[in-house]
């Protein structure tokens, strides 16, 4: 007996522009593998975000799927763009599209699912949600952590902070975190040190077909950066980006 879908209820956000296309067919694909159906809603003469936040809010949308632009179209991570606002607290998973995929090579099944993890609860979440996403797609994990380098010596406070955020300690979690999964996943883990959005996009560089990230948070040190690494990342990642909901409670 096949398994039931795990997004059953799927919605694109459309325009006409290339944009729209790129999330239209990710989200068929998406539909197409997992079983669910797919709404296209075209959002042209509305408020996109609003018109999307709602639609989870009803419960009619189980992933939300937008195409990625540096300004103008649906998908613009810039102040107050659709993507920022469903950020922000959308219910559903977000999903973006990079620029051009409807035109690429990207494969229609995955083969290596990444995700950010830093411990925290949101990043918890993201790492589940990756696993179960992996582990239907018969694909390999990469679970990975980036940790801010240590502060220069003067800055104490600052530097024992990230001397516990980023050491033995942390080390120890992600790889308990790793050795959980099951084997089958072939779940590597990856510990970072540098800028989050540069070590992350340099890891999705390296042949990930989907980067998985927690609603807040995405590896040591980054609760400084909230807001900022999740906009860069759906506005740069060569892959697709799904932004899992902060777990409820």
């Amino acid at each position: 007996m096949p398994e039931p879908p795990l997004f059953p209820k799927v919605v694109v956000g459309f325009e006409e522009n290339p944009r729209g296309e790129d999330a239209k067919v990710l989200a068929e694909r998406i539909v197409a593998s997992d079983g669910g159906g797919l709404n296209v809603v075209r959002v042209t003469d509305a408020d996109p975000a609003e018109t999307l936040a709602e639609l989870a809010e009803r419960g009619e949308a189980d992933l939300i799927v937008l195409g990625s632009t540096h300004r103008g179209a649906i998908g613009a991570v810039s102040p107050g763009s659709v993507a920022e606002r469903l950020l922000k607290g959308a219910r559903a998973r977000l999903l973006i599209a990079p620029k051009g995929y409807a035109e690429s090579d990207f494969a229609e099944t995955l083969h290596v699912v990444g995700v950010g993890f830093d411990g925290s609860h949101e990043s918890q979440a993201a790492l589940e949600e990756a696993a179960e996403l992996a582990r239907r797609a018969r694909a390999s994990m990469r679970v990975i952590a980036v940790g801010t380098p240590t502060p220069p010596i003067g800055a104490a406070a600052a530097a024992q902070a990230a001397a516990r955020e980023t050491g033995p300690d942390f080390q120890t979690r992600l790889h308990d975190a790793v050795g959980q999964l099951p084997s089958e996943l072939r779940a590597l883990p990856i510990l970072d040190r540098g800028d989050p959005v540069e070590r992350l996009l340099a890891r999705a560089e390296e042949g990930l077909d989907l980067l998985v990230l927690g609603s807040r948070g995405f590896g040591p040190v980054m609760r400084l950066l909230v807001g900022s690494v999740s906009a860069k990342m759906i506005r740069h990642a060569p892959c697709p980006v799904m932004i899992v909901p902060r777990p409820v409670g």
